[in-house]
């Protein structure tokens, strides 16, 4: 090779490493963009998965809200603006305004929490928590728990998302027991703890003595109710146990802390794929939180074991959790 073209060569070597720079972790910037403030369970448990992998990596991290759907595509161009590199939004809310933006700035990573939404795009993923496998443990431990054989379920909203937990719920109590009757309802709210508490207490008035909750900030007020009442109830997303002490019975896990701190090690590591993640166990999810010095347990130990072979039963498969359920 003649010493022009040697040269020639090295140059445009140095051109391509020039306009196609690798950010590090430590110049990594992400935004977590969330549609409520601080104190909803989710919200915490997404924003600490992030601060776990920030601190895991050095990373440079933000949180920041968008209360109404206006706010979704300016504050997501916004932070592009800035100079993010990667935009986290909770929820399905931002799906379609993400897509939209994503377009614009095909630099950017764009990840959707909590959502089945896909995409066409080499920078969007989604991230979808399942929730059933956990409620129905749920239930099966709801069904040992109940002493009227009639439970409850207070949702958020009648979305294809909470109607997880409910399917789940309702498969694990008739798993046990087929003639449990449930009573269900929706809050039309995820941040109202005042009224998650008085529809609870009406379930509760109304002869149910377990109730789980799919309804975030208002399922705080549930939990409350049933420790007001001296009933059980049963929390989801985070361990919620010292919300009610002693009458919490367990907690779904829908991991978004694990979620959020797995996607982001990937773009970390250069392995981000463009595609739907439905992350459960085998990617490290937690399922379900027992606290097993709660009085219940140590008057029914056996209770335990019969969650573990359930558990078992559910990753082999032989104990299918559907997804939908017909009941409202």
């Amino acid at each position: 090779m003649s010493r022009f073209r040697f040269v020639v060569c090295l140059f445009v070597l140095l051109l391509v490493v020039t306009v196609s720079p690798q950010v590090s972790a430590e110049e990594l910037q992400v935004v977590m963009i969330t549609p409520y403030g601080e104190g909803v369970p989710f919200g915490d448990a997404a924003y600490q998965g992030l601060l776990d992998i920030a601190e895991e990596y050095s990373l440079n991290v933000r949180l920041i809200e968008a209360r109404e759907q206006s706010e979704y595509q300016p504050q997501m161009r916004a932070m592009a603006d800035l100079g993010y590199d990667v935009i986290i939004a909770l929820h399905d809310y931002f799906a379609e305004d993400m897509v939209v933006v994503a377009q614009e700035y095909p630099e950017v990573f764009f990840v959707l929490i909590d959502s089945y939404r896909e995409a066409d795009l080499d920078n969007f993923r989604s991230v979808a928590i399942e929730s059933h496998q956990p409620s129905f443990v749920c239930g099966v431990v709801a069904a040992y728990a109940t002493e009227t054989d009639h439970v409850g379920f207070i949702g958020g909203l009648d979305h294809p998302i909470i109607i997880q937990f409910l399917a789940g719920y309702e498969a694990g109590l008739h798993y046990v027991n087929p003639e449990i009757e449930i009573s269900i309802a929706f809050s039309g709210s995820f941040d109202d703890p005042v009224l998650g508490r008085e529809m609870a207490l009406a379930m509760l008035n109304g002869g149910a003595d377990v109730i789980m909750h799919a309804a975030d900030y208002t399922g705080l007020g549930v939990l409350r109710a049933v420790r007001e009442a001296g009933k059980y109830g049963i929390g989801v997303d985070v361990d919620q146990s010292d919300v009610a002490p002693g009458h919490v019975l367990a907690s779904a896990i829908k991991d978004v802390r694990g979620a959020v701190f797995y996607v982001v090690e990937e773009i970390v590591q250069g392995d981000f794929i463009p595609e739907l993640l439905v992350f459960g166990p085998e990617h490290g999810a937690e399922l379900i939180a027992i606290p097993t010095d709660i009085s219940f347990y140590q008057q029914n130990p056996e209770v335990l074991d019969i969650v573990a072979d359930v558990i078992a039963k559910i990753s082999s498969g032989e104990i299918a959790v559907p997804y939908t359920t017909e009941t409202r």
